[in-house]
Parts: structure tokens; C-alpha cells; sequence
């Protein structure tokens, strides 16, 4: 017969040995995922979390229950851990700020459609599946190798009790003043000191709701309606241009494309009987969260997160909109990138709201891009404009130079736009682009924002007549684009046929032409509102643009 093979009596141990092994590596590694694309480097290897030999220690002289306890709570902790960090990557990575799951929790939201309109819906469920999958998998992992210390004989629980209690004593020895460890790493407790990070972030938004609060209770209009009489009769047309920041302009990588484009810009409409002064505007947010700036505009208040916008649609403060319709005008707002619910209606109390459908675009859309901003713009003056049963004041928010930046679509004669369906799949160019490579996508992001600079002028060329039009970028573009630039500005461009209204406008801030002279202070963009309201009455009063902010970028 033959003989049966039985495993050796050491299989076991050494099979604990080396799978508890691989189980500290991995929460060292896990440990050592940092939260900032900066940290990426391979100095972090240098660093020793001293929560990895503390734990191992714990699951050495606890009883099994007690261990098993300890297991659960490090593979929560840790899973919190790399969900907030991702988080802190992401949000780094788009908004040059760590993630604040307080006050932007909506950014998940916010991310998922982003994610499903630019890649698909079966796409995005297929890669949000995948990111669920390896964190589980790896807190499984994690959790079940960690259990292989139990059954670990006596010489290897000899070796890793003195190999943990080396940095720990280490670190209790020079805790007191400086000193060098007795490893040349870095040691730090990363679960406590993270912990503590995360309780004073949210305390620091606690406090940031509380400052805002007493904010809301300041108005600079506060005892004067504005009138708005110097632009009596006239149609009020504020248009963002998503991601126009400071970037496209003072970058070496788009300076010549953009100052081409601008200078354009600038002989079509002088062409056109049109004058016009620019600034640099700055704005509370970077990388994205548009409906932020669009609001902080319209309330004069700085709005740098979720929670402030949340605070101020529920408040009486009245929006700029409904300033202007307290003084004669018809209101408007056009977002053709809404398509559920406009949750700050009510806050804004326009007179009417054009969302996606309201719209009624009948072409394809273009990934987040939900109808060429050519179209918008053609369906503004179709729609809205020529209903309007009193001057207008609008709202419009374009959005052909949103992320991801392609495709694009091809630019059509005004005359042939009608109702969109001239852009089926043929009027596209670009693709969509991996940010894994950031070169293409920047040239992506160059040739959106200047088609859309171009469509601006061609608009504005052919039907401004006698409104004063603002065209103003909403932030600069995520840092893959340029990196964090040192502020936050973007570019605001007035236009209007009467000069000596572009006259009130304050000369150390706006400059002639298409191009903010470069050393011009900056507007604070919870400016504009009161700058609307006090230069444009019959006679202007004394203008202060608000002074500082009550809180960071």
C-alpha cells in the first residue's frame, strides 16, 4: 500500500509564522498610505508607525477573546482609515483641501455623477464594485492574518515581543526631549494622531458654521435697496465660464493661447460697438463645487464649503436675482447641467428656472456635458431673452470646458443651431482622457476653455445690443491641469455698448481690454453683489470691497 503523507509537525507553526508576517506588513503598508498626493514619496518609507508594534503586542498577551476584539477594531479602524484617505486624495487632487466628511459629504454624490456621465453608468458601478471589492478584501485579509499570532509557537513569539518592544521603548525614551531613536526611522503614533486631526477638522467646521452665522446677519445693501438705475432698460447677463481660472492665462503652457484668444475676443466685439473692462476675481473655492461661486455671488457672501451653502438657502438673505427683481427686472437663471431638483430655488427666487429639460435639446450629450454651451447660449436668447416682458436679469452657467474635457463638440453656424439635433455623434472631436496622463489632458482643458472664450465673443458679437454682460470664470482648474497656483483668481470680463457705464468701475481693480493688468488687485468674488448695487444707482455711493474673509480658501 502506499504510504500516506503526513505533514510535519513544524508545517503549522511556520505556516502562522510567515502568514502573521505577511499580515504586519500589510498593516504597515496600509498605515503608511498617505492622504496627500505629495506624500507619495520614498521617504515615506522611511517612517515607523508605532501603532503596528503596539498592536502586535496587544495580540501576543491578550487571551483569544480579547484578541479577537482588538482584531476587529484595528481592521475597522484601518478601512475608516483608507476610505478617509482616499477621500483626503481626491479631494486634494481637485479642490487643494482634505476631505471634510461634515460639511462635504454631498461630494460623493457630487463624484458619482461626474464619474457615471464621463465613463458610463455600467462603468462606473463596474469600477466603484472594484474599489469595494479590494477594501474588503484587504480588510479580510488583514483581519484573518493578524488571527495567525495566536498560534504562533514560543520562539516566534520570543522574536516579535522584543522586535515590538524596541521602537515603542525607543520612542518612550526620547518622548521626553530631542534625542535619536534606536532605529534611524521615523516614528509616530498614526491612529491617535490621525484620530485627533479628524475631531479638531470637524471642530474647526463647527466653528466655520458658527463664524457664517453671524455673517448672514451683515448685509453691506442692508438699509438701501439698490435700484440699480444707471442700467434701467437694460437686459443684466452674468455668464460663467466653467474652470476659467488665472492658469489658462499666466500659465507658460497657455499663456500665447490664451492672450491670442483673449486679444480676439476683444477686436470681435470693439467690432461690434462693444466696450469692455476686466479684473481678476477671487474666488472662495478651486478645482470644481461651481454652484459655491455662483452663490457666493449672488448672496455676497464667502462660500467655501457645503455646509455654508446648505446654511445659506435656508436663510432670508436675499439672492442678487431677486435684487434686481425688487427693482423692475425679470429674473432668470440657465443651468443646463440641473437635472433633478434645483434645491437653492427657493433661496434664489427667480422668475423662471431652465434646467436640462426645460431646455429642450434634442441633439446627444457629450459625457457630463449635458448640451454644447453653443446651443445653450442660442436656446437663452430663443427662450428667455425674447419672452422676457421686462429687461432680464440672467443666470447662465456654461459648460463645454468642464472636466473631463472631451469630446468636444464642433462649433455650427448660429443660424443652424434650431433645436440641437444637428449635434448627433459626427459633431464631436477629442476623447475622453485618463488623467493618468496629464499632458493630454491638459491640452484638452487649453482647447475648451478657448472654444468656449471664442463662443463667448461670437455670442456676444452677434447679440449683446445694449446689455451689460459679465463674463466671469467660476475657479481654476484642478491641480493636474497647472498644479495649485499661489491664489485662487479667475478672470471677469464686463461688456457693454454704453462706455461711460464700464466708466464706474473701479480703476485700481478693472482694466481695459480683454486683459487684467497683471499687478491689479483681486476682487473678492462676495464683492460683486454689493459692487452691483452701489456703482450702477443713479449716483454711485462710496464702494469698500469686502475686506478679508472670515474663512480660508
Amino acid at each position: 500500500m502506499p504510504k500516506t503523507r503526513t505533514a510535519s509537525p513544524t508545517t503549522k507553526p511556520r505556516r502562522a509564522a510567515i502568514l502573521s508576517s505577511l499580515a504586519i506588513c500589510l498593516l504597515l503598508v496600509l498605515l503608511l498610505i498617505p492622504g496627500h498626493p505629495d506624500q507619495f514619496t520614498l521617504s515615506r518609507l522611511q517612517e515607523l508607525p508605532l501603532d503596528v508594534p503596539l498592536i502586535v503586542l496587544l495580540l501576543l498577551l491578550l487571551n483569544r477573546t480579547l484578541s479577537t476584539m482588538v482584531r476587529l477594531l484595528v481592521t475597522g479602524a484601518v478601512l475608516c482609515l483608507l476610505l478617509l484617505r482616499l477621500g483626503d486624495l481626491i479631494s486634494r487632487a481637485a479642490f487643494g483641501r482634505a476631505f471634510n466628511p461634515l460639511a462635504e459629504w454631498h461630494l460623493i454624490q457630487q463624484g458619482w455623477t461626474l464619474t457615471s456621465d464621463t465613463i458610463g453608468k455600467a462603468e462606473a458601478i463596474a469600477l466603484t464594485g472594484l474599489g469595494i471589492g479590494i477594501l474588503l478584501t484587504l480588510a479580510v485579509l488583514l483581519y484573518r492574518g493578524l488571527g495567525y499570532l495566536d498560534q504562533l509557537n514560543r520562539q516566534w513569539r520570543r522574536s516579535w515581543l522584543l522586535l515590538c518592544c524596541i521602537p515603542l521603548l525607543s520612542a518612550m525614551a526620547t518622548a521626553g526631549g530631542p534625542g535619536r531613536h534606536v532605529l534611524s526611522l521615523d516614528t509616530q503614533w498614526v491612529l491617535a494622531g490621525e484620530l485627533i486631526d479628524r475631531i479638531q477638522y470637524t471642530q474647526w467646521a463647527v466653528r466655520d458654521q458658527a463664524r457664517f452665522s453671524e455673517a448672514l446677519q451683515v448685509d453691506e445693501l442692508e438699509g438701501r435697496e439698490p435700484a440699480f438705475a444707471a442700467l434701467s432698460g437694460r437686459d443684466v447677463i452674468i455668464i460663467y465660464v466653467e474652470s476659467y481660472g488665472r492658469s489658462f492665462v499666466d500659465n507658460p503652457q497657455f499663456r500665447e493661447q490664451a492672450r491670442h484668444r483673449l486679444q480676439a475676443v476683444q477686436n470681435e466685439t470693439v467690432s461690434a460697438g462693444l466696450h469692455v473692462r476686466s479684473a481678476w476675481v477671487d474666488s472662495p473655492i478651486r478645482g470644481g463645487r461651481s454652484w459655491l461661486a455662483h452663490s457666493t455671488v449672488a448672496s455676497g457672501l464667502r462660500l467655501t464649503n457645503h455646509a455654508r451653502f446648505d446654511r445659506l438657502i435656508s436663510s432670508d438673505r436675499k439672492s442678487l436675482p431677486r435684487l434686481f427683481k425688487q427693482a423692475g427686472w425679470t429674473t432668470s437663471v440657465v443651468l443646463p447641467v440641473v437635472k433633478s431638483h434645483w434645491v437653492e430655488g427657493a433661496w434664489y427666487q427667480v422668475d423662471r428656472f431652465f434646467d436640462h429639460a426645460a431646455l429642450d435639446y434634442q441633439g446627444e450629450g457629450f459625457g457630463f456635458v449635458t448640451m454644447p454651451d453653443q446651443y445653450t447660449l442660442t436656446a437663452f436668447e430663443r427662450q428667455v431673452r425674447a419672452t422676457a416682458d421686462a429687461p432680464l436679469m440672467a443666470h447662465i452657467g456654461l459648460l463645454d470646458s468642464h472636466a473631463p474635457w472631451g469630446p468636444l463638440p464642433r462649433h455650427q453656424a448660429w443660424e443652424d443651431i434650431e433645436d440641437g439635433s444637428l449635434f448627433d455623434g459626427t459633431q464631436r472631436y477629442g476623447e475622453r482622457h485618463s488623467w493618468a496622463r496629464a499632458e493630454p489632458v491638459r491640452k484638452a482643458y487649453g482647447t475648451a476653455v478657448e472654444q468656449n472664450l471664442k463662443l463667448v465673443g461670437e455670442y456676444l458679437a452677434r447679440y449683446a445690443d445694449d446689455a451689460l454682460v459679465i463674463v466671469l470664470g467660476d475657479h481654476q482648474p484642478a491641480s493636474v491641469i497647472a498644479g495649485w497656483a499661489p491664489n485662487a483668481h479667475v478672470p471677469m470680463h464686463v461688456f457693454s455698448a454704453d462706455e461711460a457705464l464700464l466708466e464706474r468701475l473701479p480703476d485700481d481693480m478693472f482694466s481695459h481690454g480683454m486683459l487684467p493688468a497683471e499687478q491689479a488687485t483681486a476682487l473678492p468674488m462676495e464683492s460683486i453683489r454689493g459692487l452691483l448695487g452701489t456703482v450702477f444707482e443713479a449716483t454711485p455711493s462710496h464702494w469698500q470691497p469686502l475686506t478679508g474673509s472670515d474663512s480660508t480658501t
